[in-house]
């Protein structure tokens, strides 16, 4: 009997220290806890899924200053990792940032679909391990082919992003008949309900149920939804994700019978614990220090607080706290109208605001683009917002398709300084009867400009209709730079309190 442990990680989002930093507070969650339960041998393997360096008030910090060797790396060299692969927000801060992470990493990197055309990173597509026990080991890369609409030109100057599943078919036929077991690391998910498998998406974001039909993996490590899997074999492959943000990782074991060559396959779900790694904890703690110190620093004053209300509440009602970042954009931007979306968890404001406020309320490195639309392609974009909304037996609630395959309320867009109205007695796609600017009702010829994060410019989300607008301008600043600039000049802020959504149910 040979035996393979496997610790994976992904979607860490870089949350090092034991805390979400919307205060001070250590909680059960962070790599510094994940990396102290590891115990490590000859016959054990430790593997991140990408991910890894954006998404934290602690990255959002490291990524304004000059790195030569990246944190991140020395803790994930100090847990003893082996093997990770990138994700999309491994590009968020530009080659520079990437390349500060990558080579101050012990662990190999590996990305089968990724291109460095510069040839200055190290970047492998596989790699064959041969274990202590003699169990010889395959390992391959892969992301998402999806980072190319979701990043910013220039900070893929230097990549080539080619189509997932054909760049890993060859590698993976070419690898199967040499090892005993076949691992893929995939930042990606499933495009399939894995209990009904009823498909949930059409597109080539994520295949894993596609590589696990076609492909014959033993063990498929994935990860980009956020949702938690464990013990799970889909058409004879092992399927594990862990959550995110260092709440959990994974434990794979794998045991190979030497009579018979077949293996069982294992695997649970494990709480990071509140035991950081004593020696990195307080290696770290000097800029962690300075992380929490510019996070407590006052921002502005707002004349009453903006909290987040229930999801169904604020798409049916409207949000002050959306109002507030829409004011922001129109007057940045000097558009005709905007629209902003939230993330899956957001912290809201008090009236008085600080750093840490800002940052942990909108946590992606999104800049704005400005889009000249017409009054049919507005009403496009805002049917999908009503596509959010189902109504059934005379009760709200969010429609499935904003739920699987992963959760993603941040493809609800709040608009201003257009009053729209959503009948829902009427089918999906019919559903916007009404839309006023300046007190007419919009034509369908109408011309807009209309500001929005780069993410949703991109015709994401159900927004395929934004593609082929004309962009009228582009403001290359994060919204956490332009929102913290916005308190600059104006350090106490009157919030648009109007409403802009009317409900017909």
């Amino acid at each position: 009997m040979k035996q393979l442990k496997i610790y994976f990680t992904s979607d860490l989002h870089g949350y090092v220290y034991p805390t979400d930093y919307t205060d001070r507070t250590e909680k059960p969650m962070g790599m510094l806890n994940i990396v102290s339960n590891y115990k490590k041998d000859g016959n054990t393997l430790i593997i991140d899924g990408g991910d890894t360096i954006q998404g934290s008030p602690f990255m959002t910090y490291l990524s304004s200053r000059p790195l030569t060797a990246h944190p991140v790396a020395q803790v994930m060299n100090g847990g003893g990792y082996d093997y990770i692969t990138l994700g999309n927000h491994e590009f968020n801060y530009g080659y520079d940032y990437l390349k500060s992470y990558l080579t101050s990493l012990n662990a190999k990197c590996l990305c089968a679909n990724i291109v460095d055309k510069t040839g200055q990173l190290p970047l492998f597509s596989s790699d064959i391990k041969v274990m202590e026990n003699g169990l010889k080991v395959g390992i391959i890369g892969f992301t998402t082919d999806f980072i190319p609409i979701w990043e910013k030109a220039h900070n893929l100057e230097n990549f080539e992003v080619r189509d997932t599943f054909s760049s890993i078919q060859s590698i993976h036929d070419e690898l199967k008949p040499q090892v005993d077991l076949l691992i893929g690391i995939y930042h990606g998910g499933f495009e399939y309900d894995l209990a009904t498998h009823e498909q949930l998406s059409t597109s080539s974001e994520n295949i894993a149920y596609k590589i696990c039909q076609e492909l014959a993996f033993d063990v498929l490590l994935t990860g980009h939804q956020h949702v938690p899997l464990k013990d799970h074999d889909l058409f004879g492959t092992h399927v594990v994700q862990p959550p995110h943000n260092a709440s959990q990782y994974a434990e794979i074991i794998v045991k190979k019978d030497d009579q018979t060559a077949s293996f069982k396959i294992t695997s649970d779900l494990k709480p990071a614990g509140d035991t950081p790694d004593p020696t990195l904890y307080q290696a770290l703690m000097p800029l962690q220090q300075s992380v929490q110190t510019w996070l407590d620093e006052p921002a502005g004053f707002l004349n009453q607080p903006l909290q987040p209300d229930e999801r169904i509440q604020m798409a049916t009602q409207g949000s002050l706290l959306a109002n507030f970042i829409n004011q922001i954009q129109l007057e940045v931007s000097d558009a005709d109208l905007s629209c902003t979306s939230f993330a899956n968890v957001v912290k809201g404001f008090n009236e008085r605001v600080t750093v840490r406020d800002i940052v942990s309320t909108y946590v992606y490195p999104n800049t704005l683009v400005v889009l000249e639309v017409t009054g049919a392609i507005l009403k496009e974009a805002l049917e999908v917002c009503a596509s959010y909304i189902h109504y059934e037996n005379n009760e709200l609630s969010v429609a499935r398709r904003f739920l699987q395959p992963k959760v993603a309320h941040y493809n609800y867009d709040f608009f201003s300084n257009v009053f729209y109205t959503f009948d829902l007695t009427q089918p999906v796609g019919s559903r916007v009867v009404s839309m006023r600017v300046h007190d007419q009702e919009v034509q369908p010829h109408d011309s807009f400009s209309l500001v929005m994060n780069n993410y949703r410019a991109s015709g994401v989300g159900g927004y395929e209709c934004l593609r082929g607008c004309k962009v009228l301008k582009e403001i290359p600043i994060e919204m956490t730079e332009i929102i913290i600039n916005y308190f600059m000049k104006h350090s106490h802020v009157t919030v648009d309190d109007r409403s802009f959504i009317h409900i017909i149910k």
